[in-house]
C-alpha cells in the first residue's frame, strides 16, 4: 500500500489534519478580530469618562453614553475572540499530536515490513 493511501485510510491522520485546519482557521480569525477590537477599544476609551464622585469612598458610576456602550460591546467581543484564539491553539496542538502519532505508526509499520522482507527465507 502506498504512503498516500495509508494516510488517507488512517483515521488518526485524517482527524489530525482536520483538527489542524480547523485550529489554524480559528486561530487566524481570532488574531485579526482581537487586533480589530483592541483598536476599537483604544479609539473609544478616551471618550469614556467616569461620573464625578461626591464622596471619597463612593464607587464611581459611569454615565451611559454611546461611547461607553461601544466600549462594552467591543470588550465583550474581545473576550469572545480570546476564547476562540485559545480553542484554535488547542485544536492545532491536538491535531499536530494526532498527525505525529499517525506518521510514527506509518514509520513503524514500514520498518516492520522491511525487517520481515529481509528476514524471510527466499523461495525459488
Amino acid at each position: 500500500m502506498t504512503t498516500v493511501r495509508w494516510l488517507y485510510k488512517s483515521h488518526l491522520f485524517v482527524a489530525g489534519m482536520t483538527l489542524m485546519v480547523m485550529g489554524a482557521s480559528n486561530y487566524l480569525t481570532a488574531v485579526f478580530k482581537v487586533e480589530h477590537y483592541q483598536e476599537v477599544m483604544a479609539e473609544v476609551a478616551p471618550q469614556v469618562r467616569p461620573a464625578p464622585s461626591f464622596l471619597r469612598h463612593e464607587e464611581r458610576h459611569y454615565f451611559l453614553s454611546d461611547a461607553r456602550e461601544r466600549w462594552e460591546i467591543a470588550r465583550a467581543k474581545l473576550d469572545f475572540y480570546y476564547v476562540v484564539l485559545s480553542i484554535g491553539r488547542f485544536l492545532l496542538s491536538i491535531g499536530a499530536v494526532c498527525t505525529l502519532l499517525a506518521l510514527l505508526r506509518l514509520r513503524r509499520q514500514r520498518l516492520r515490513l522491511i525487517q520481515n522482507t529481509f528476514s524471510s527465507p527466499v523461495h525459488s
